[in-house]
């Protein structure tokens, strides 16, 4: 209903194509863009440099946050550095990330990485101090050493929040993979935006914007996925709650 409103009110007068394009454009746009092999391709760009930044920036990230938990001291000297790091814009690290990496793929997946990482670590570090701190102190109590209590109760603690935390970074990689596709790139989703709104081409803007949603949704569940599979209890939890 709400593509034909759109349709109707093109085709009508009510709003200008040329401002806000129209369904029947865009699909013609994206047949042509699929029968010629480019949104493919562009598509398959953009997803393999997202992916590859979120598997390095969280896997980073949350080796980083958790091994913050072995040490005080090193965690409070490097918190205040987090912190201001955390506060920058990291889209504003684009042209710098551009210039150590280049223009090419490395690049993308750099950005993506370093919009990730950080995200990572903070929700890592975070969940490892939330650990029960009783059953800690019931371990140590017992003898056992400080990589035994590590896996046996900080690990399994910080699951949770780190599989749950991967949903928010497969968006965050997306943006990363895009943005520097918009700074300097010859393939990709972003590099199509880029391209045709400068050619004031809304059609193929919302191409590329529509696939963007279904590859973030697609890559939204597949997380989801994971996280049944990984945490099964979870979902036992979850489905014997009471509803009021």
């Amino acid at each position: 209903m709400f593509f034909l409103a759109w349709e109707v009110a093109v085709r009508a007068g009510w709003l200008t194509e040329f401002l806000v394009g129209a369904p029947s454009g865009i699909w013609r746009v994206f047949l042509a863009s699929m029968l010629d092999g480019s949104l493919p391709v562009d598509t398959w760009y953009t997803v393999i440099e997202a992916i590859i930044g979120f598997l390095i920036g969280t896997l980073l990230g949350s080796v980083a946050g958790l091994g913050l938990w072995y040490s005080a001291f090193v965690a409070r000297l490097v918190e205040p550095f987090i912190v201001a790091i955390n506060s920058v814009p990291k889209i504003a690290l684009a042209p710098i990330v551009i210039l150590w990496f280049g223009t090419g793929f490395v690049s993308k997946v750099a950005l993506a990485v370093s919009l990730t990482a950080l995200v990572a670590l903070i929700a890592a570090y975070q969940a490892a101090r939330d650990a029960d701190p009783d059953l800690q102190a019931l371990l140590a109590s017992m003898g056992a050493s400080k990589n035994r209590i590590f896996r046996s109760v900080i690990v399994p603690s910080t699951l949770p929040a780190i599989i749950g935390m991967f949903r928010i970074n497969i968006g965050f990689a997306l943006v990363g993979a895009v943005v520097g596709e918009f700074i300097s790139s010859q393939r990709g989703l972003g590099h199509l935006i880029y391209s045709a709104s400068s050619l004031y081409d809304l059609n193929t803007v919302w191409v590329g914007l529509f696939v963007l949603m279904f590859v973030g949704f697609l890559l939204y569940h597949v997380i989801d996925f994971a996280e049944r599979r990984i945490l099964p209890w979870r979902q036992i939890n979850t489905a014997g709650q009471v509803q009021v």
